[in-house]
């Protein structure tokens, strides 16, 4: 039925002729039911990109991203002209499940638009008592993701946090500690013995992505904040998920050729004592301290800006390990070209830098 629907629309029908509302539920429709035909798509964001969208209700403009992003179809103009409309609206029209659908959709997309995020903050503020666990953790992750952490946005969720604690399942809960991981918004009130209690509860049902973001949890908890951690035993089970594959990018090989080349004797995928792993650990100027290069490819960020999750890694392996850290941007690495001794000056300036300062 959909591989007819889309060759339907693809190959015999005008998209101008569709109205505001046809287009936002195809691409709904598809990505609801996991069915992913990027030619289709990509057909239905050119049309909707290319028009006025006065017309497109509160739920078109919510539907329409939040299908791109649960289909991984990449449309940053798209994104851009549905922030710009979202943006000059009065969001009170919103309701509360728009809001966290679009903010998640951009989270998810790697579309940030600072705009967007800080209207919708404004908006939701206001409006806390009107969230549902769903609403909540997808606001929080996705401000979180996208490395926008509004402290007042976060300390204001708390008390419907802790209203809704039993209505959020695993990944509600994961999201939202995470969330205030990354943020470093501290939270006794809300993470205390009883969202441990919570917690144990969903032990066993908890998969490895959310035990992964709620043992960065726990080393924010526990070794950054001096708080209570998760008990022994769930921390164990969090700490296994959290060890890395090993992968090595030709970028990292490319950078720690040229570390090599200058003197230095790095070494590669070094897992630190609470998990962590390095792109490269060297010792400059005989110094014990571990430098670490770590080579941002474009995952590390969003455009040019850090995610939450590279800063949360950041933060942590400053804190808690202890580890001077010194960064690699693929931008800047990309310039340099193919010439290896301005590589080497680099190299040598970033790490003489950061031991300098």
């Amino acid at each position: 039925l959909f591989d007819k629907v889309a060759y339907e629309v693809i190959k015999h029908r005008q998209l101008s002729s569709f109205n505001p509302q046809d287009l936002p539920n195809i691409a709904w429709a598809f990505a609801a039911a996991g069915v992913f035909d990027s030619t289709l798509f990509n057909r239905v964001a050119d049309e909707v990109a290319s028009r006025h969208l006065g017309p497109f209700k509160p739920q078109h403009l919510s539907n329409i991203v939040w299908a791109f992003a649960t289909a991984e179809v990449s449309s940053p103009t798209l994104f851009n002209r549905v922030a710009d409309e979202v943006t000059h609206r009065h969001l009170g029209s919103f309701i509360p499940q728009e809001l966290s659908n679009i903010v998640w959709a951009f989270g998810t997309a790697g579309v940030l638009h600072t705009t967007l995020f800080v209207r919708m903050a404004g908006a939701i503020m206001g409006r806390t008592q009107e969230l549902v666990s769903q609403d909540v953790s997808n606001i929080l992750w996705a401000n979180a993701t996208v490395g926008l952490l509004d402290s007042p946005l976060f300390t204001e969720m708390i008390p419907r946090v802790m209203t809704l604690l039993h209505q959020c399942n695993n990944q509600h809960l994961a999201n939202i500690a995470w969330s205030y991981a990354v943020a470093n918004v501290d939270a006794p009130t809300l993470f205390d013995g009883h969202f441990h209690d919570v917690l144990l509860e969903k032990m066993n049902k908890f998969c490895v992505a959310e035990l992964r973001q709620l043992y960065q949890w726990h080393l924010w908890q526990k070794e950054e904040k001096g708080n209570t951690g998760l008990p022994p035993v769930f921390q164990e089970r969090c700490y296994e998920a959290f060890l890395p594959d090993e992968t090595v990018s030709a970028f990292q090989k490319g950078v720690v050729s040229v570390l090599r080349s200058i003197g230095l004797k790095p070494k590669e995928e070094q897992l630190t004592q609470k998990g962590y792993s390095l792109d490269a650990l060297v010792e400059v100027n005989g110094r014990k301290v571990g430098v670490e290069v770590e080579v941002d490819g474009p995952t590390h960020f969003i455009g040019r800006k850090l995610t939450g999750s590279t800063l949360l890694k950041r933060r942590q392996i400053a804190n808690v390990e202890g580890i001077m850290l010194v960064s690699v941007p693929y931008w800047e690495w990309n310039e340099l070209g193919q010439d290896h001794s301005k590589k080497q000056i680099y190299l040598r300036s970033l790490l003489g830098m950061q031991l300098e300062g």
